[in-house]
């Protein structure tokens, strides 16, 4: 009866654990378990377990290793949990090599590995760029007739394009289309890309028919990737011979096409033809976001044009639109630098001030409209170098 009481104690105590440790409060959780052992109570496998996993989660590698150590001295064998919580840690604390260790180390020793550890560290592989680990990964997976899923071949797929093994990444495409994972279009998208800056064109215009012929995606959003993929390329002459060719098609080209091709337009200082593009834009009954207005504001400001640039401020406002940082730094640094008239330093610095970003008001002298402008810009700098959220 009493070692019923003492094994339904334990099971009350790693309830407890589980939930505090759910909530990231490990100092409680280091009391409960303290007051565990004070009771003379045994910690159970899942106790460690859950002990384990909530360490990992806070990067405290340290602590891991002394629990994981008491674990083993205390006769109890780790499992599947134990060994994803530990690599889990390693992971997160940037000891990648020592996590594939560790796991090597649980499989000599017949301890059970879950798909979800082996998941965890070909992604980490893929992140750093090495793809002789990462495959080293799968074929391990496979001795084990653990087998990959849709979450591993994401991860290849990452990785191959991150070291530009491009046919590699196809074929890893087709291998998850034979699997039954039906490949995202951003998976296709980032390929499409990364075969345009490799110039080979022939390839990326094969995967966008791919693309359509698998139901991944719309005819329209296929050939968008191909005019984006140009355009990143710095093609942007053929990028906008295909856009052209998609509207003759009446096929109309995302939002983020048209904003790409009008951003690479501006850094060439091609003002005239990202106008152009706007105007396509709207006949295509598509809506201007804040990202496509900061491109045109910027390119507006950079080539010296601020009324252009306010005129599109007002009318982004006019469409319901909040101006965001990005919208403001750029109107402030140009005029910083090409000076203002009082009717556009009334406005920007009225709104400055309701969005709260400055506080003081302008008597309308030059001197005090600078020292504004540059406290705004102050203030953006620290709300982008701290990562502030500012609506």
């Amino acid at each position: 009866m009493e070692q019923k009481s003492r094994y339904l104690d334990v099971i009350a105590f790693n309830a407890a654990l589980d939930g505090t440790s759910r909530r990231g409060k490990l100092t409680k959780v280091n009391n409960l378990f303290s007051m565990m052992r004070s009771k003379s109570l045994c910690p159970s496998l899942p106790t460690y377990n859950i002990l384990l996993h909530g360490y990992a989660k806070q990067k405290d590698i340290r602590t891991c290793s002394l629990l994981f150590k008491l674990m083993i001295s205390s006769g109890l064998l780790p499992d599947r949990l134990t060994s994803h919580s530990l690599i889990l840690g390693l992971c997160k604390t940037a000891m990648l090599d020592v996590g594939i260790k560790i796991l090597k180390k649980m499989i000599s020793e017949g301890v059970e590995v879950d798909r979800f550890t082996f998941n965890m560290l070909i992604s980490k592989c893929c992140e750093r760029g090495d793809t002789g680990k990462t495959f080293d990964l799968v074929n391990a997976m496979n001795l084990l007739r653990i087998f990959p899923d849709a979450e591993t071949l994401n991860a290849l797929v990452i990785g191959l394009n991150r070291n530009l093994a491009l046919q590699e990444s196809h074929i890893v495409l087709h291998e998850m289309a034979h699997k039954g994972y039906l490949p995202k279009g951003k998976q296709y998208i980032t390929l499409i890309n990364a075969m345009c800056r490799a110039r080979n064109l022939q390839a990326a215009l094969e995967l966008k028919d791919e693309m359509t012929s698998l139901g991944i995606t719309s005819p329209d959003v296929a050939e968008s990737a191909i005019v984006r993929g140009l355009a990143l390329s710095g093609k942007v002459e053929e990028a906008i011979l295909v856009l052209d060719t998609m509207l003759r098609k009446q096929l109309v080209p995302t939002v983020a096409t048209f904003t790409t091709l009008m951003h690479m337009l501006c850094k060439e200082s091609n003002i005239a033809e990202a106008l152009k593009l706007r105007n396509k834009m709207q006949l295509c009954g598509l809506k201007l976001d804040v990202v496509a207005y900061n491109v045109i504001i910027s390119g507006l400001c950079a080539n010296g044009d601020i009324a252009a640039a306010f005129e599109l401020y007002q009318e982004m406002k006019q469409n319901g639109l909040w101006p965001n940082a990005t919208t403001y730094t750029v109107l402030v640094d140009a005029l910083l630098i090409e000076g203002s008239n009082p009717s556009t330093s009334d406005v920007l610095l009225e709104d400055l001030k309701g969005r709260g970003i400055i506080s003081c008001d302008w008597d309308g002298s030059t001197e005090q409209f600078q020292k504004a402008l540059i406290i705004a810009k102050k203030r953006f700098k620290y709300l982008k170098q701290n990562k502030r959220k500012w609506h």
